[in-house]
C-alpha cells in the first residue's frame, strides 16, 4: 500500500448494554475534535439502525501517516483518558483501500 495515498478507515464499536448513549457522546466530542486535525478529509459518526449499540466510524485521511499521528494524538487520548473506552464490548478496525468510487 501506498502510504501517502488517501487512506480510508472503518472502525465499528459495539458499546456495553445500556452504555450505547454514554459511547455515542464520547465519540461525537472526538468527531468534534478529530475533524480539525491535519490530513483530516472525513470523519463521520454512523449508528445502526436495527442495533444501536453499534456505532461505526467512516473516516478518510490524507495519508496513512496522518491517521497514525491522529491515532497518538491528543484527541485519541483524552477520549481514552475519558474511560469512553471501557464502555466498548466490540471493536474493529479496518484499514480500506478504494475500488472505485462508483462514478
Amino acid at each position: 500500500m501506498n502510504t501517502s495515498s488517501p487512506l480510508t478507515i472503518v472502525a465499528i464499536a459495539t458499546s456495553l448494554p445500556g452504555q450505547e448513549k454514554h459511547l455515542r457522546a464520547a465519540q461525537e466530542k472526538l468527531v468534534a475534535e478529530t475533524v480539525k486535525e491535519s490530513g483530516c478529509l472525513r470523519y463521520e459518526l454512523h449508528q445502526s439502525i436495527e442495533d444501536g449499540r453499534v456505532l461505526v466510524f467512516m473516516e478518510t485521511w490524507a495519508s496513512e501517516a496522518q491517521w497514525r499521528a491522529h491515532m497518538q494524538g491528543a484527541a485519541i487520548k483524552r477520549f481514552h483518558a475519558s474511560g469512553a473506552g471501557n464502555l466498548i464490548q466490540d471493536f474493529s478496525l479496518f484499514r480500506m483501500n478504494l475500488v472505485t468510487d462508483g462514478k
